[in-house]
C-alpha cells in the first residue's frame, strides 16, 4: 500500500492560516513490525489527546422486539458503546474470512489486525488543530480537496456480510488532492463512527473507498453523521432502501446515486476542513497503508436513517453496532487542513 507524503516547500503565513506551498506525493513506507495491542496514552506530542483502551467499550445491544424503547433510547445506545469489546466467554482467534463484531470480535482479529503499528481509527484532536499557537509541523497543507463526483446509474448495493451495505461504483467519480486523482470505489457505514473527536463519537460514519489512480493504493475520505435531519440523505437511503439482507448478496439500486449528497458543505470556495494520517482499513485484514482524510463538519442524516441501520447491522433482531475500538496513535502525526 502506499501513503500520502509532503514534498518539502516553504511556508506562507495568511489570515492565521498556514500554507503549505508543496504538493503531495505518494511513497512507499516501511511499516514497524509490532505495536503494543492495546495502549491507552496517546501520542506524546500530541498532549492531552487520550486513545482509550478498547476493553473500556462494551456493546449497547438492544433486541427489537423490546417493548417501551423509544427512539431516543436507541440513539443514545449508538454512541454509548462506542464499539465492541471482546466475549470474555468466546475461544478463538478470528481470521480475515471469519470475523464479527461480537463472538469473534475486534480483540480476537487476527495478523495485522493485532501487531500493526498504524492501525485505524484513532482519536482525532480536532481541538488541538484549532487552538492558537500549534506547531506549525501539524499545518503541513495538502490543500482542498477537489470533488468531480457526479450521479450514477445501476449501482450494485452489497450485503458484505459483516454488518453493512455497501454502495459500488462504476469508474468515474474522482476526488482529487495536490494533483493526485483518487477514484471512487464504494461508500459504506458504521455506527456509531469509527474515529472519534476529542473522544466523542457521533451515532454514524461513511467511509468513501477510493483507488490511488497512479499507484493502486488505497485512500478513505471519513464524514460523521450526526442524527437530527427533518429530510433523509438521498444517498443514505438508497442504501438502506436497496440493501439485500443476505450475506453477500448484492442488489442493483433502483435509482440513481449522487455522492455528493454524503458531502459537508464547502465555504462557498470549495474548502472543507479535515484531518490526515497514515492508517488502515478498520475491518481484517486491517491492511496498512491507508491514506486517512476525515473531515472535520458533520452532516446530518434522520433518526430514522441511524435506527434503520442499527436494525440492519443486526440483521432485524437487535440494533446492532459495527465499529472497532479507538487504537494507539504510536509516533504518527496528524495533517490538518483547517
Amino acid at each position: 500500500m502506499a501513503h500520502l507524503t509532503q514534498m518539502q516547500g516553504r511556508t506562507q503565513v495568511a489570515a492565521g492560516r498556514v500554507h503549505r506551498m508543496a504538493q503531495p506525493t505518494f511513497s512507499k513506507v516501511a511499516m514497524p513490525a509490532r505495536r503494543v495491542a492495546v495502549q491507552a496514552a496517546a501520542d506524546v506530542e500530541q498532549q492531552g489527546v487520550s486513545t482509550p483502551a478498547a476493553e473500556q467499550f462494551k456493546p449497547q445491544l438492544i433486541d427489537m422486539n423490546t417493548k417501551g424503547i423509544n427512539r431516543r433510547q436507541i440513539l443514545t445506545a449508538s454512541v454509548a458503546g462506542a464499539a465492541f469489546a471482546t466475549c470474555p466467554c468466546c475461544p478463538g482467534a478470528a481470521n480475515a474470512e471469519e470475523w464479527d463484531y461480537e463472538n469473534s470480535g475486534p480483540n480476537l482479529w487476527e495478523g495485522t489486525c493485532a501487531v500493526g503499528a498504524r492501525q485505524s481509527p484513532v482519536n482525532l484532536p480536532v481541538a488541538a488543530a484549532l487552538a492558537p499557537g500549534v506547531p506549525t509541523k501539524y499545518n503541513c497543507k495538502f490543500g482542498d480537496i477537489q470533488f468531480s463526483y457526479g450521479t450514477q446509474e445501476r449501482v450494485v448495493v452489497l450485503n458484505t456480510g459483516h454488518g453493512t451495505m455497501q454502495v459500488n461504483f462504476k469508474p468515474g467519480n474522482i476526488a482529487t488532492i495536490g494533483g493526485v486523482d483518487l477514484e471512487l470505489l464504494q461508500y459504506h457505514f458504521h455506527t456509531p463512527s469509527e474515529h472519534a473527536f476529542d473522544g466523542k463519537r457521533t451515532p454514524m460514519e461513511v467511509h468513501l473507498v477510493h483507488k490511488v489512480k497512479a499507484t493502486g493504493g488505497l485512500a478513505v475520505i471519513g464524514i460523521m453523521l450526526e442524527a437530527g435531519a427533518t429530510i433523509p440523505n438521498p444517498a443514505v437511503q438508497t442504501a438502506l432502501v436497496f440493501a439485500p439482507a443476505g450475506p453477500k448478496e448484492m442488489m442493483q439500486a433502483g435509482r440513481p446515486v449522487d455522492p455528493n449528497t454524503l458531502l459537508p458543505a464547502d465555504d462557498g470556495k470549495g474548502h472543507r476542513p479535515y484531518i490526515h494520517y497514515a492508517g488502515s482499513l478498520t475491518t481484517p485484514p486491517c491492511s496498512e497503508g491507508v491514506d486517512w482524510f476525515v473531515m472535520t463538519t458533520p452532516i446530518k442524516v434522520s433518526d430514522k436513517q441511524v435506527i434503520d441501520f442499527m436494525g440492519y447491522v443486526g440483521a432485524g433482531k437487535t440494533y446492532g453496532q459495527n465499529s472497532r475500538p479507538l487504537q494507539p496513535i504510536n509516533e504518527r502525526k496528524f495533517k490538518f487542513e483547517m
